[in-house]
This record gives C-alpha cells, sequence and structure tokens, in this order.
C-alpha cells in the first residue's frame, strides 16, 4: 500500500479519536484498541489523549535536533538512548549544513493500564549534507515517553520526496529495467535493492574460491551453472582450479538488485580486482564486473563477466 495513503489513514482515523474525546468528552472517554496478543497483559486495552506537555517536550527535541544541538536533546532523553546514540547523532550532525523538521499534527495519547506515554506526529523534513546533497522526507513517528517524563526515543515511518528539486540523496527504487524483448511483461519497472542474504552468500563464495576449494565453491552454485553462456558443471571446476596454483578476487563493492514487483529472483554485480597463477607458470591480473544471478532457490545460477587486464600480466593459458 502507498505510504503516503497510510498516513493520511492513519491521520484521518486519530483525528477523529481526537475529536471525538474533546467534542464530546462526557460520551466517549476512550477509544481505540491495543491487540498484540492474548498473552500480553495489555491485550483489547484503549487509548486515552494524554496531556499536552508531552507535545511541548516533542517540539523541544525536534528545536534541538533542527539546531544540531545533541546536548541539548540528550536533557530530554532517558540514559538509555542517550548512551546508544551518544557516538552517532553527533557524528550525523556534523555531516550536516541543516536540517528542517517541521511537525505539522501531534496527538499526545496514553493506553490504558501502561505507564508509557506516547506522541503520534506528522512533519515535513529537509536535509542537507554539507556534500551537498539533500533530501525532503514526510515522516510519521511515535515518541515513546517514561513516567519520569522523559523521551525514550521514537519509531518512525518515512517516505522521500522523489522531486529532484527536493531529493537527489538517493531513493528506495530507481532505474529502469528495458529487456531485450519488446513484449518482455516487466519492460518499465524499477530496480529495488534484493535483502535475501545475497552479500554473505558473496563473501562466502569468493572466500571458497580464493581458496581453491571446490566443494565450498559448488555449495553457492547450481550444478550445472553457466558462465558467460556456457554450462559448466562440478567436474570443470575441479579441473580449472586444479591448474592454478593461486587466485585472489578481492570484490570493492557489491550490489544486490531486483526488478521492482517481481519473484524474488536477483542479481548481485560485483566489481573487482583479480589475480590468477597457473601451475605452468602465466599469470593473469584484472579489473573484472560480473553479475551473479540468483534463482529462487538463492542459488548462484550464472555468471556474466568482464574484465580489463592490468598492464604486465599474461592471460592464462
Amino acid at each position: 500500500m502507498n505510504k503516503k495513503l497510510i498516513l493520511s489513514t492513519m491521520f484521518t482515523a486519530l483525528m477523529v479519536m481526537s475529536c471525538a474525546s474533546t467534542g464530546n468528552y462526557e460520551s466517549v472517554e476512550s477509544s481505540g484498541k491495543f491487540i498484540p496478543g492474548e498473552d500480553n497483559e495489555l491485550n483489547g486495552n484503549a487509548y486515552v489523549l494524554a496531556n499536552d506537555k508531552y507535545m511541548d517536550l516533542v517540539q523541544a527535541s525536534t528545536d534541538a535536533y533542527n539546531a544540531k544541538d545533541w546536548d541539548a536533546m540528550k536533557a530530554l532523553y532517558n540514559d538509555k538512548f542517550v548512551e546508544r546514540y551518544d557516538e552517532d547523532m553527533p557524528k550525523y550532525f556534523e555531516e550536516m549544513e541543516s536540517l528542517d523538521m517541521n511537525i505539522f499534527a501531534m496527538i499526545p495519547i496514553h493506553l490504558k493500564g501502561d505507564d508509557k506515554k506516547m506522541v503520534l506526529t506528522w512533519s515535513t523534513e529537509n536535509r542537507k549534507w554539507k556534500n551537498g546533497s539533500k533530501e525532503r522526507v514526510y515522516l510519521f513517528e511515535i515518541y515513546n515517553i517514561n513516567d519520569e517524563d522523559k523521551l525514550m526515543g521514537w519509531n518512525q515511518w518515512t517516505n522521500k520526496a522523489s522531486n529532484p528539486d527536493f531529493t537527489d540523496h538517493g531513493l528506495a527504487s530507481g532505474g529502469k529495467f528495458i529487456g531485450k524483448d519488446e513484449d518482455n511483461e516487466n519492460s518499465g519497472k524499477s530496480f529495488v535493492f534484493s535483502n535475501r542474504g545475497e552479500i554473505e552468500v558473496i563473501e562466502q563464495f569468493f572466500e571458497a574460491a580464493n581458496n581453491l576449494d571446490v566443494e565450498g565453491f559448488m555449495k553457492f552454485m547450481t550444478d550445472p551453472f553457466t558462465f558467460n553462456g556456457q554450462e559448466l558443471s562440478m567436474t570443470d571446476v575441479k579441473q580449472l582450479f586444479a591448474s592454478r596454483e593461486s587466485q585472489e578476487w578481492k570484490p570493492w563493492a557489491m550490489l544486490p538488485i531486483k526488478i521492482s514487483n517481481t519473484d524474488p529472483a536477483s542479481g548481485v554485480i560485483v566489481y573487482s580486482t583479480a589475480e590468477v597463477v597457473g601451475k605452468n607458470g602465466n599469470s593473469w591480473k584484472a579489473e573484472v564486473s560480473e553479475t551473479y544471478y540468483f534463482d529462487l532457490d538463492g542459488k548462484i545460477s550464472a555468471i556474466t563477466q568482464f574484465s580489463r587486464d592490468i598492464p604486465d600480466s599474461e592471460e592464462e593459458n
């Protein structure tokens, strides 16, 4: 579901709850329901409006955030939050040229039976980095406040503005898949990052390859698999590795991607430097660009490779 639609729906529902509680308070004392499951002692409890002072606390935090004033923020938060972010927040502020978060709606609420208070906020934030990058984000956040009136942190849902006038820092999707065939059903779709553990697989795959470990290498492959359109089996890999004294692939960039709104099959684009020494004394050094294709079972089914020789190397026979 579109994030803007989600936020709009949530906002409308909560505003109805708020208006009902304040406009006709005597007949509506609570609204909503907390339903995490029967094992939770608060399951089924309703929400009530909380004191407006909690909105002031959130606004003070927002003002300190916009001013990039970590000391002012720390005074508003509990020790656990401060300890967790005492290094990251100053680093983040140091990277930023400016921050401008503007909250346009807030609702303080309280779950019956729980000491914790919450403030729901809707806001627009403009961020500009010192390196010139910028982005605009639309935020829905839930701020949690303990019984000592200290902020405990927040949960955040983000929707980035795609207009390049406001955002050039990066989006969740981009690019365009066209396909070799004009009638490809996925033609025109954008790319997104994949997240099936591909990077961890590639790292282990390279380790096995550098160790000339056939079993370890093939553990991540279909058998057979294709390399630059040629079908290879475990037997072929054994023969290839047997001819080599050593090899070392050093990846310096790995990008796991897939076509948006398709099945989980994915690809990983890997840039690396490679050095192969054959038992016949020949060596090969190159800058390598490869795409690893992962099938639905998470196995590497195909590899395409493009390479550029590094001078003073001899191609392996």
